[in-house]
């Protein structure tokens, strides 16, 4: 189903998390890009675009991402590939051998994989905004989550409650600010927040603290 289908309330029924932490916790919440975040986004756009204006990757970034998946095929041509509602990404930084190699997008042993490489079809793409699932791996995590972090991504409610309850006590006092649904919670009542745990999703939103915090 399409956003443009999905009904307007049950996306603003969504809990939004704002959260302002210390610049040593931001590595704690961009484990959840190997899981997959939703982006709320323009769609309908080429894989180039997508991947500037939305993943804000630049071109230094877009020369270290090699190995791209989109819907399940690996991508070659950027400019080609268009981005759909409801669509899966995952990039990845260079990897290690022969399947690294193979993967690699206009590499030298892309022609093995020539059967599963994404090759654009007639079906219809509709521009507009819509949900594309985000996948980062490697490097690619410390160098696009942050930026998208502080942007904000839809991710799976048990899987924030997991990572939220993992946090020592004391790793809350890296944590300046707290807003669920615009109003101050405290941090370590996050973990047993009813208003998040009854959702399948939530809307994060990472930032660091600040000096004049």
């Amino acid at each position: 189903m399409n956003r443009q289908d999905r009904p307007v309330n049950q996306m603003e029924a969504i809990p939004r998390l704002e959260l302002t932490v210390d610049q040593r916790l931001i590595p704690r919440f961009l484990l959840l890009f190997q899981q997959g975040v939703m982006l709320r986004a323009r769609v309908g756009c080429s894989l180039q675009v997508f991947l500037r204006e939305e993943v804000g990757a630049g071109l230094d970034t877009l020369e270290k991402i090699q190995s791209i998946f989109l819907d399940g095929s690996p991508v070659d041509d950027l400019s080609e590939a268009r981005v759909r509602d409801g669509s899966v990404l995952a990039l990845s930084a260079a990897m290690p051998g022969l399947v690294g190699a193979t993967l690699r997008r206009g590499g030298a042993y892309s022609s093995f994989r020539s059967s599963i490489t994404y090759h654009e079809t007639a079906a219809q793409c509709v521009s507009g905004e819509g949900l594309v699932q985000v996948k980062l791996f490697n490097l690619l995590i410390d160098v696009l989550g942050p930026g998208l972090l502080k942007k904000g991504v839809l991710v799976k409610s048990f899987s924030l409650m997991a990572l939220l309850t993992e946090q020592a006590p004391h790793c809350w006092k890296g944590c300046g600010r707290a807003l669920l649904d615009g109003k101050t919670i405290v941090p370590q009542a996050l973990c047993d927040a009813l208003r998040i745990s009854c959702h399948e999703m939530v809307f994060l939103s990472v930032d660091e603290l600040g000096e004049e915090i």
